[in-house]
């Protein structure tokens, strides 16, 4: 099961347990994967300026 799998469900779980039910798997999917090219996106920044500052 690949982590996205796994986070698309608990996001599910989360979004079910505070009344959202019109989200779907593929909604959930599609959001994690988002998020999770955001957050690569926002590591190489990071460690860019890092670079740029030694």
């Amino acid at each position: 099961m690949s982590i996205q799998v796994i986070l698309a469900s608990m996001l599910e779980r989360e979004l079910a347990a505070r009344g959202v039910q019109s989200l779907g798997h593929s909604d959930c999917m599609e959001i994690v994967e988002n998020l999770l090219g955001r957050l690569k996106e926002l590591d190489r920044e990071l460690a860019a300026r890092t670079i740029e500052q030694r």
